[in-house]
């Protein structure tokens, strides 16, 4: 038989196959898609709780300097109007009143004057050769300043001249308030601020002050504030 004449075809599988799919096989696989997307959200998981902090962290800064400026700014009067309720309603008007008559009676004290100093027997002693018992003096000054409530406001102003007798040896203090010198006309309330400051005047510690006399009688000037009423 004869052999057959057609011509043999290539191998694809061998080298020298079709080159375009040479080519393809040797460039490697690109990049899958998903890969960047699994990326970027792992960045935003991984920025998420800062993210959250930041914004705690930012409140509390906030908070750290709005609060104590409230405080420090609010009136405070707002305190007795919170506090103040229910059974304790009624008592607000009265204590408010005091505290008013307290912070307006601004009452202004005079120098305080030896009238006399005494001791037994005919020896008399002039007022300018008396010697100042500095604690009495500050503690009838004060007796005075502390009860400037016994003025109300709707009493006017003027002067009042205290008058306190004081026996160091029977620790007795009399107290009074003469009409001459002084501008203030309301009897009432003279005699109401006459009580207390004696009542307070005679609770001084009378030991343990220096003295060198055993009675002294000593005046001060009170004036308070507003017009002078007849």
């Amino acid at each position: 038989m004869a052999e057959s004449s057609q011509p043999l075809r290539p191998d694809h599988g061998k080298e020298g196959g079709n080159p375009s799919r040479l080519s393809n096989a040797s460039v490697p696989p690109s990049e899958p898609r998903s890969s960047r997307g699994s990326f970027e959200g792992l960045d935003a998981h991984v920025d998420r709780p800062a993210r959250f902090q930041m914004i705690v962290a930012g409140i509390l800064c906030l908070v750290l300097v709005v609060v104590p400026l409230y405080l420090w700014r609010r009136p405070r009067a707002e305190a007795i109007t919170v506090s103040t309720g229910g059974a304790d309603a009624g008592v607000l008007p009265a204590v408010t009143a005091a505290a008013t008559s307290v912070v307006d009676a601004q009452v202004l004290i005079g120098e305080a004057k030896n009238l006399s100093c005494h001791d037994p027997g005919p020896k008399k002693t002039l007022p300018e050769q008396c010697d100042h018992v500095v604690e009495l003096e500050k503690a009838f000054a004060k007796a005075i300043e502390e009860n400037a409530a016994c003025v109300p406001r709707d009493a006017g102003g003027g002067s009042v001249i205290y008058v306190a007798d004081v026996l160091f040896k029977k620790k007795i203090v009399t107290l009074a308030t003469p009409k001459e010198g002084r501008t203030f006309k309301n009897a009432k309330v003279t005699s109401a601020c006459e009580k207390v400051v004696r009542t307070k005047l005679a609770g001084a510690p009378f030991d343990a002050m220096k003295h060198e006399h055993l009675r002294y009688r000593l005046s001060i000037t009170a004036t308070y504030p507003g017009p002078v009423k007849p």
